[in-house]
């Protein structure tokens, strides 16, 4: 009984709720204030993006503004520029402005500029940090030509800096290497009355080293009878960078430059007097003289073949005869050959007078032995009824 009261309380309750009119449900308006900070933050928000992004376009710039300044600071752009001036089309006009000391006033600048000028040609050139002197306020670097050190740079700050503190490099100082020059020399003696020229400039006080009077027992002898004496002088001239050029003049302006012998230390001797013409004119009669007198010393000519070209009652005579008995005692070879023979060192003292020097080398040989023998003479011949005689000789 109890159960079914309640079950009818419940439904006179579902009744009356299904009875009620029902109401309908208000949306809820969005708050201005909240409005306000959304769209105050979106606006700082899209601020903010191109803020951002003008500010890494302008860092970007300033990044790449400031990478290309360091490059531009760089020394080594500098040196880029630099190495133009050692290429062979302007290496002259470094050379110049550079003024290298010449030593030797035979040459000139022009000298100097045509040895570096060659000193390049075909060559590479590259340069490399000078690692004992480089330092950041002052670059220095060593050029090369091939592996050959050419000369070396430093360099130095213009003085201005750029809006990023960097340097510009300027040249500060260019040194050329010296270390290949071949030096050259000239030593020479030559006759009072000759002239000397090296490359086209006349040698003169500066170079002269002694002088004298050439003497021995033929000049002396000449001298007493002609009264003629021979000077001479040494002259030395050095410290030239390419092979110079000499020219030798004598008296009457004829060129005997290749007209020399060399003694020691190279010494270039023209020590003679005599003209090439007058020497031409008397070599035959010089050399038939001597070699005659050499076959007669081992048997193959008769002394009377030597004595028929010497002046009769000479000096010359004298020592012919006088030299005989010695050589009858000497070794008669079977067989005597001239293997080769000079004559030089002409001398001209007048119409009636000259003297020379002959060497000669001798093979003597028989059947059992062979010797070789060197034969130097100096010789004074005169003039007599117009042929030329030996009046006078010394063995050297």
């Amino acid at each position: 009984m109890k159960d079914t009261i309640e079950k009818d309380k419940m439904n006179q309750y579902e009744n009356k709720r299904d009875d009620a009119p029902r109401r309908r449900r208000r949306k809820k308006k969005g708050s201005p204030f909240k409005l306000f900070l959304l769209s105050y933050a979106g606006m700082w928000l899209v601020l903010t993006i191109v803020l951002c992004s003008v500010l890494w376009k302008n860092l970007s710039a300033y990044q790449n503004s400031y990478n290309e300044a360091e490059a531009a600071g760089r020394p080594e752009l500098a040196m880029d520029e630099v190495m133009g001036l050692f290429e062979q089309d302007n290496i002259k006009q470094l050379i110049a402005e550079n003024e290298p000391e010449i030593l030797s006033r035979f040459e000139s600048l022009e000298d100097y500029e045509q040895f570096y000028y060659d000193f390049i040609k075909g060559k590479s050139l590259s340069y490399v940090k000078n690692d004992q002197l480089y330092n950041d306020a002052r670059p220095v670097y060593d050029i090369y030509a091939d592996n050959m050190l050419l000369a070396m740079v430093s360099l130095k700050a213009k003085g201005e800096k750029d809006s990023f503190g960097f340097n510009k490099w300027e040249i500060r100082d260019i040194a050329i290497s010296e270390n290949y020059y071949e030096y050259h020399d000239v030593y020479l003696k030559v006759m009072d009355d000759m002239t000397v020229y090296i490359n086209g400039i006349e040698v003169g006080e500066p170079e002269y080293v002694r002088g004298g009077v050439i003497e021995n027992s033929i000049t002396d002898m000449a001298y007493e009878l002609t009264g003629v004496s021979f000077g001479y002088k040494v002259y030395y001239a050095c410290d030239m960078i390419k092979e110079p050029v000499i020219s030798v003049k004598d008296a009457g302006g004829n060129d005997v430059t290749d007209k020399y012998v060399v003694d020691e230390n190279g010494l270039m001797n023209y020590e003679t007097t005599a003209s090439e013409e007058f020497t031409a004119s008397v070599y035959e009669r010089v050399k038939e003289f001597c070699e005659t007198y050499v076959r007669h010393i081992y048997r193959k000519a008769s002394v009377d073949a030597v004595a028929g070209m010497m002046e009769d009652g000479s000096q010359a005579e004298k020592l012919l005869y006088n030299a005989q008995s010695t050589l009858a005692w000497a070794w008669v070879p079977d067989n005597v050959e001239i293997l080769d023979e000079a004559y030089d060192d002409f001398f001209y003292y007048d119409e009636n007078y000259f003297s020379c020097r002959s060497t000669m080398h001798i093979r003597k040989s028989d059947e059992n032995t062979v010797e070789d023998e060197e034969f130097v003479c100096r010789w004074l011949f005169k003039l007599v009824n117009g042929t030329w005689q030996v009046t006078y000789f010394v063995l050297e």
